[in-house]
């Protein structure tokens, strides 16, 4: 095992779960937007995601594993149905956010879409992300520093761990820092959503919604399929770089959508007041 590769996933795990916690900080203090609008953000993705759509579709793929593994074109039509499906469900329960968490009559700033759309994607780096990262690390350590000697196990059970020893001595030390760096572009791609959901509230035209949907479903699926394409068919190296770059392409977009949809002038109450 790299000696890198430990110290890599603890700064992978620290970026992943702190980054979110920052951000929000950051604009807590920016903008004076409530830390209750980034828990709107992780609840909503708690409950469109983490409780309703990700253990459907588990269960739905554990299902149908079989057909899917039979053809590459069974496995295109799953990743354009799984995209689909996460753009409904987080950009239909982003609008049920704005619209049942708000109080009636109270408005709706760029500021807050901000801090709405860092708890979305913040609680996904934390617990998905970073949780599954932590969860990784103490496996490959268990792996690695643990004696097997005096343990009953049977040859298969010793082969498949002398198997899993081989894999993770093999693994890039900077391998860790590649889901955090997709976590920091993530994290804009889901802002500028909530910037785009909010234009519903803000400029009362439901079509916003439906553009929030089509990005979020174009960008998980270029990116899936991007992935599907080079798994195994080109050197890891290469095929990170290549998932990474079709990531930093709509986070680039979501960049222009927030400064875009950005207002000249923010509600007085929600800004802080600086001198220069």
């Amino acid at each position: 095992m790299h000696p890198l590769l430990v110290p890599a996933y603890g700064v992978a795990i620290a970026i992943e779960i702190l980054l979110p916690l920052a951000l929000a900080l950051w604009l807590q203090r920016r903008y004076r937007v409530s830390w209750k609008v980034f828990g709107y953000g992780a609840l909503v993705f708690l409950v469109f995601q983490v409780l309703t759509r990700v253990p459907a579709i588990q269960a739905l793929q554990g299902r149908i594993q079989g057909r899917l593994e039979s053809s590459p074109w069974n496995m295109v039509a799953w990743i354009a149905f799984a995209a689909l499906t996460a753009g409904l469900f987080e950009e239909g329960g982003r609008y049920l956010g704005y619209r049942v968490l708000w109080k009636k009559g109270e408005e709706r700033t760029w500021g807050q879409a901000l801090m709405y759309g860092a708890g979305h994607g913040g609680l996904e780096s934390m617990l998905l992300v970073g949780g599954m990262a932590v969860l990784s690390l103490i496996s490959i350590i268990n792996l690695m520093q643990g004696n097997t000697s005096g343990i009953p196990l049977t040859p298969d059970e010793l082969a498949k761990i002398s198997q899993a020893r081989a894999e993770i001595a093999a693994l890039p030390w900077w391998l860790p820092l590649i889901g955090a760096l997709e976590r920091i572009l993530t994290m804009v791609i889901q802002v500028s959503l909530s910037v785009l959901v909010l234009q519903v509230f803000r400029r009362q035209r439901f079509w916003w919604w439906w553009l929030a949907l089509g990005y979020h479903t174009l960008a998980d699926l270029v990116v899936s399929l991007v992935a599907y394409g080079v798994s195994g068919r080109l050197p890891d190296s290469v095929a990170y770089l290549l998932v990474e770059a079709s990531v930093l392409l709509f986070a680039l977009l979501g960049v222009g959508i927030i400064l875009w949809l950005r207002p000249k002038q923010e509600p007085t109450e929600a800004l802080v007041k600086t001198e220069g």
